[in-house]
């Protein structure tokens, strides 16, 4: 056996501690979010209602019309009351509304006119109703849900040495380094009468030092490997919610260190060849003398 130096990645220190990060949330114009799917049959001549939001909500998003086919004219789109496009036979058209009010439709002609409109609206709601089911989701920054792991988690620069006594009454040197963590969480709520609504992505942030041995040189690196997220509508006077996140995360302390091994040079094996094809069978000839 020879000896062989070989650089690999040593673990000087590794810890599995618990991080809980909370928040107290004033809950402002929750969103609704809605897709509705019309089919248009109506007579053509007449302006006819498609859709029309709530009173006292807010309702923004994107109209799609298909006109199928209809009268031998053109169809009106009306958005807010006013034409917003007008489509022939076989057209279709998406439009993107910073607010909506209602969608009618009028088809010119006679007879029928025959399409379809969906919507894919979002409603700012300026009351809230009791939440019979809160859910809590984790995201990033825009509101797209992500997984543990994928939870902002870094070291910040500062790194200080104390002295630690261990169990064994063993005086060693530590550091203290300081690890920041960030997510988002979007709130879903499930009112009584089905309605659902979410929040805007929220913010929650932590600044936790953590004892390692962490050496000039070496790279702290951490990671969530578990997180679990509640959240509670308080009953006050302004609503708010109560957010509380708990998470389980893997903090390293990793360095580029030189070991010494005994081993031998490895060289690749003959391939066997495995040969496929029948014997040849001999025949006897035939006994003619």
């Amino acid at each position: 056996m020879e000896k062989h130096c070989i650089h690999v990645e040593k673990v000087f220190d590794w810890v599995a501690r618990s991080v809980k990060l909370t928040k107290r949330e004033a809950v402002t114009e929750p969103i609704v979010e809605h897709k509705i799917c019309v089919n248009i049959c109506a007579p053509c001549g007449e302006k006819t209602i498609v859709w029309s939001a709530e009173e006292h909500v807010h309702a923004f998003g994107t109209v799609t019309v298909v006109y199928e086919q209809g009268c031998g004219q053109q169809m009106d789109v009306l958005i807010n009351g006013e034409i917003a496009c007008s489509l022939q036979e076989g057209e279709s058209r998406s439009l993107t509304m910073a607010r909506l009010r209602d969608v009618h439709v009028e088809c010119k002609g006679n007879g029928t006119c025959i399409g379809r409109v969906c919507i894919q609206l979002h409603q700012q709601l300026d009351r809230l109703g009791d939440c019979e089911h809160i859910r809590c989701i984790l995201t990033d920054a825009c509101g797209q849900p992500i997984e543990p792991e994928q939870i902002a988690c870094h070291t910040l620069d500062e790194r200080q040495t104390v002295h630690v006594t261990l169990p064994n009454g063993k005086r060693v040197e530590l550091q203290k380094v300081y690890v920041l963590v960030e997510t988002f969480v979007v709130l879903q709520c499930t009112q009584k009468d089905g309605t659902v609504w979410k929040t805007k992505p929220i913010s929650l942030a932590t600044v936790e030092d953590v004892l390692l041995c962490a050496p000039a040189g070496t790279n702290v690196v951490c990671e969530t490997v578990v997180a679990d997220c509640k959240a509670a509508l308080l009953s006050t006077t302004c609503p708010q919610i109560f957010i509380s996140i708990h998470l389980c995360q893997h903090i390293q302390s990793l360095g580029r260190v030189k070991i010494e091994m005994e081993g031998t040079t490895c060289t690749p094996r003959v391939e066997q060849q495995v040969d496929i094809c029948p014997q040849h069978v001999q025949i006897r000839s035939c006994p003619l003398r």
